[in-house]
């Protein structure tokens, strides 16, 4: 009988770890908005008898915790569809001429409350030579509002988020690079995480693992939907910001 190579052990060691943290993630991820989602509805049942219009902002407000947390809900379950269809190499790929001036307003609309609720200020920033690009617009919409949605987490009250659209400098007529940066202040990222945060369920270490919501999946899924496209993602952090980059090349 074969024996069993130390290089073996450790890729079993590994995927059991993966999947020890598979589950402790998404037990977690799950039940948590489903406790809110509950308590939500019994609160909404108490209130549903009662015609007092100081009752709609309780109504209103419960309405707006089931939103949220449904939306959790099918965050996690799109992050986890689409790695197992990118690790299979299912992800199908539509290059579409995308109108950035009105797609990009379109994909940053769902956080305008968020950051308004969060005192956060964002500003958007599309190069004037950069109007009509064609790409996989599921692909770029995916990307942006993770970054976004990481972006939004991150960055403390009274902060900053930037989105950037640009041509690489480097792009030429024969190959253009497409250049995408979501830059938030607050928190900085040590040196040591910055290639291990796009690791799948990865945290980083000095924080606490709880204290922000989210399965660790965003950036992984970000980083290979990237990569599906020919392109690549760097992150740099320091100074009281943190900025993801992502050069996408593109069809003229």
């Amino acid at each position: 009988m074969e024996e069993i190579s130390d290089r073996q052990i450790e890729e079993l060691e590994h995927l059991n770890q993966l999947k020890d943290d598979f589950l402790s993630t998404v037990s977690h991820e799950l039940r948590s908005p489903i406790t809110n989602i509950k308590m939500a509805i019994q609160m909404l049942k108490l209130l549903v008898h009662k015609d007092e219009s100081r009752e709609k902002a309780k109504v209103d407000r419960y309405l707006l915790i089931l939103e949220e947390e449904c939306d959790r809900e099918i965050n996690l379950l799109n992050n986890l569809l689409n790695l197992q269809q990118l690790d299979a190499g299912n992800y199908c790929v539509n290059q579409t001429p995308v109108h950035l001036q009105e797609a990009i307003p379109q994909i940053i609309k769902p956080f305008l409350q968020r950051i308004a609720n969060q005192q956060q200020t964002l500003q958007l920033e599309i190069a004037a030579n950069l109007s009509v690009l064609t790409v996989d617009r599921i692909g770029l919409e995916r990307i942006l509002t993770e970054l976004l949605t990481n972006a939004c987490k991150f960055t403390p009250i009274g902060g900053t988020i930037a989105v950037m659209l640009s041509w690489n400098l480097q792009s030429t007529q024969s190959l253009k690079i497409f250049q995408l940066k979501v830059t938030n202040s607050g928190v900085d990222i040590p040196v040591r995480e910055w290639d291990r945060i796009f690791d799948r369920f990865y945290r980083i270490v000095n924080g606490d693992r709880w204290k922000y919501d989210g399965t660790g999946l965003g950036l992984t899924l970000v980083k290979k939907l990237t990569e599906h496209l020919g392109g690549s993602i760097w992150v740099e952090s320091g100074t009281g910001q943190t900025c993801f980059t992502v050069e996408i090349p593109v069809n003229d």
